[in-house]
């Protein structure tokens, strides 16, 4: 029967990945139906409630960053599951990133948010032994916002530069490692919606226009 749920774990999960990678409002929304309906499943028919299946509660997680529900995202609590490997760090970095990124204006509480992202990647990378090319990028994403970041904002999180142009060198760095690991990253579309987003940010830090901002 088309349209159908099964119950092959690994084909529904594939079904959602898919879903999450095509994007769109609907995309997501059936997404978001496949990993509910698999972690309900997984948890014994108890809705909202976590299942072990570091799967299903990474596919869930990776929607709700997709659909911007950070509420519902924290919600999942997977810094209690204490699922193995470096997945659930880059996971909950990319939840802080994306949420920053949405900002109009920069405020003292968003450094909060930049300083949760970079700790998180920084997590990531450790855990996956600089062996991952998107917790490498991901971690460079974070440090080329933290360059053009203002200093006062910076200095609640206890953050000092060592040197001028240190933390754009390092984000350079780290992207560079990204693209060594994989180099067909280079070659891919850089339209994806947060991407616009962050280039937004960084030209309301720097006063240039988004068009000027380089994207890696």
């Amino acid at each position: 029967q088309p349209d159908t749920p099964c119950n092959d774990k690994e084909i529904e999960v594939a079904l959602g990945r898919h879903l999450q990678t095509m994007g769109g409002i609907a995309n997501l929304g059936a997404a978001r139906g496949i990993f509910t309906r698999l972690r309900t499943r997984a948890a014994g028919g108890q809705e909202n409630t976590p299942c072990g299946d570091k799967d299903i509660e990474l596919g869930l997680a990776s929607v709700f960053i997709g659909t911007g529900e950070w509420v519902q995202f924290d919600r999942l609590q997977l810094d209690k599951q204490l699922f193995a490997g470096f997945e659930t760090c880059l996971c909950f970095s990319i939840r802080y990133f994306r949420e920053l990124t949405e900002a109009e204006d920069i405020l003292p509480s968003h450094a909060t948010l930049l300083g949760k992202a970079l700790h998180w990647a920084a997590l990531a990378v450790e855990g996956s032994e600089r062996t991952s090319a998107s917790c490498l990028s991901q971690l460079a994403h974070c440090f080329r916002l933290l360059s053009v970041w203002p200093q006062s904002n910076l200095q609640a999180l206890g953050i000092k530069e060592a040197k001028e142009q240190e933390f754009k060198y390092t984000s350079e760095l780290f992207f560079g490692l990204a693209n060594d690991l994989e180099p067909h990253r280079q070659e891919l579309k850089k339209d994806d919606f947060w991407r616009v987003k962050e280039r937004k940010l960084l030209a309301l830090m720097t006063g240039e226009s988004p068009c000027e901002q380089g994207d890696v």
